[in-house]
């Protein structure tokens, strides 16, 4: 088998260590087959941005040897050399603006170095318009200019209103050189986590395609269905062969160990109506962990600024189900303006799609404008999702020892111990983030037992309401109403007299499980804001 590796952003390095290099370059074909093109692309992080631009690096250096067999290397592409300026923000030093015009010129200053030409030194900007100018004299071929992670200076600084917003002015002025030098450019390609606004960052580059949510490319970063069988394929026959297990112990064949890796790891899409992807670093690490199913994206890097932002802004886990998101909004969301935590419902929205914590659904309608639902992409991601936002909320809280509570005492239907672990999590938040609403008590349970690694359904409509939450917990089910300063009473009336319980009970019977008609009430009343009674009925 070849070796895998999530670390490695060079095509190069890549393809001569014989690592597994799942074949992109049909769609870099497409992009660069027709001469002059200026392309950007957003993608969430660690989903291959900079290997795309490395491979990118490596077709405009001529290095069709590295291509062997790779789709590009059977098309009509003539190899011909370019010039090429790689600025990569990720590797610069962004605590300053001053360090980061540091970094860029001595990006510019290699780049000339490499290609024998001289340059003044001067700021940033004038450095890298003299660079693409000379260099097209000084070889008399058009240049390409790569840039990855073109909002990252914007990102570090997001806590910082007035920062953010300094380093999106200095930026645009950084970029608009590529605007004015476009007669000596041979192709331009631009990635970042976010998505520009065209009348932000990027105001002066009207011939920039971006290319984000556009179907011919919705697949060019992370990994299809057919790549992930085919490019890890003697993993998986592998994984079979050894005998992988579920939790209980019982083996799993092949079908059903590729359901529960598509369940964990894809579900990302960035055009509806096309194929879903797997995050590469997730479906890399589980492969090199040996098969285990844990979190591996999530836990390369969650901005620590998101979640304080859906703190501030009491943002709990029932606000994310069946978010939608226009096509308009596309136009005007600007990273820096999320500066110092100011934010509008529809951009927090927007940020989390972005930043890939939900994806694309389906689309609700098209008239007057397109507007889609979202939702979390796997597994992955809503259980570490749910997970991190419950500690913004309670960084003190004790999650894993809770959690693994509540999770055995669900699983062996013990519903007053389950009760009485969640009254441990509701004692452990801050009584200045608790919000008066029975909204916001029902979402931090359900975040709890999302923690738990449940599969949780909130809101569920019926024909005769909505049902407040459904909790499979292996053998027993729960179905839950949740009431705030009434009574646990109440809330059971009220799934007997809307028959809430009854739609699940044949199904749960014929399966073993134990149904539990579950209602319970919160109070906000100075000195409990807890639970304070519940009661149950088996139904």
């Amino acid at each position: 088998m070849k070796p895998i590796s999530t670390s490695i952003y060079t095509f190069e390095e890549l393809i001569n260590l014989h690592y597994v290099y799942v074949d992109k370059t049909k769609y870099l074909y497409e992009m660069i087959r027709n001469g002059k093109n200026q392309f950007f692309c957003a993608r969430p992080r660690r989903f291959g941005k900079s290997l795309t631009i490395s491979t990118l690096e490596a077709i405009f250096e001529g290095k069709r040897e590295l291509f062997k067999g790779l789709y590009i290397d059977g098309t009509d592409y003539d190899w011909e050399t370019c010039p090429i300026i790689h600025i990569d923000f990720a590797r610069s030093d962004l605590r300053t603006i001053s360090a980061m015009e540091s970094s860029l010129k001595n990006f510019i200053r290699r780049t000339a170095e490499k290609y024998d030409v001289t340059i003044d030194d001067d700021t940033p900007a004038n450095m890298f318009e003299s660079l693409v100018t000379r260099l097209y004299q000084n070889t008399l071929k058009k240049v390409v200019i790569l840039v990855d992670e073109y909002d990252k200076p914007i990102f570090e600084h997001l806590e910082n209103a007035r920062d953010a917003g300094a380093y999106r002015d200095y930026l645009a002025g950084f970029y608009q050189i590529i605007k004015g030098t476009e007669r000596y450019l041979r192709f331009v390609f631009i990635t970042g986590v976010t998505r520009f606004a065209k009348v932000s960052i990027f105001s002066k580059l009207n011939n920039l395609d971006d290319i984000s949510m556009d179907s011919r490319y919705a697949t060019m970063m992370g990994y299809t269905q057919k790549e992930l069988e085919t490019s890890f394929g003697e993993y998986i026959d592998d994984a079979v062969s050894c005998g992988v297990k579920e939790s209980d112990g019982t083996k799993i064949n092949r079908d059903d160990f590729l359901s529960k890796i598509k369940k964990w790891y894809d579900g990302f899409c960035f055009v509806v109506g096309e194929p879903s992807v797997y995050n590469p670093v997730s479906v890399g690490q589980f492969f090199l962990h040996g098969y285990d199913f844990v979190n591996y994206w999530f836990a390369t890097g969650t901005p620590t600024f998101l979640m304080k932002l859906l703190r501030k802004n009491h943002i709990v886990l029932s606000d994310l189900i069946e978010r939608t998101v226009s096509e308009s909004s596309f136009e005007t969301f600007s990273l820096a303006e999320l500066g110092g935590f100011s934010s509008g419902d529809e951009r927090v929205t927007q940020l989390l799609l972005q930043t890939g914590y939900l994806t694309m659904d389906r689309l609700l309608w098209s008239d007057p404008e397109k507007v889609y639902l979202l939702r979390f992409p796997n597994h992955e991601v809503s259980y570490s999702f749910a997970r991190n936002l419950f500690m913004a909320y309670a960084p003190d809280a004790s999650a894993s020892d809770d959690s693994t509570r509540v999770r055995i005492a669900a699983m062996n239907g013990d519903t007053s111990r389950m009760m009485e672990s969640l009254k441990g999590f509701f004692a452990s938040l801050p009584y200045d983030i608790q919000v008066k609403t029975e909204k916001y008590y029902q979402s931090i349970a359900f975040t709890v037992f999302r923690m738990c690694g449940f599969d949780i359904k909130m809101e569920m409509a019926t024909n005769i309401g909505r049902i407040d939450g459904v909790l499979d917990a292996g053998r027993h089910l729960y179905v839950m109403e949740f009431k705030l300063n009434k009574s646990a009473e109440a809330a059971l009336a009220q799934i007997d007299e809307r028959g809430y319980a009854e739609q699940f009970i044949v199904a749960a019977h014929e399966k073993g499980k134990t149904v539990h008609a579950l209602g319970v009430n919160f109070s906000y009343a100075d000195g409990e804001r807890n639970i304070t009674d519940w009661k149950e009925k088996i139904v």
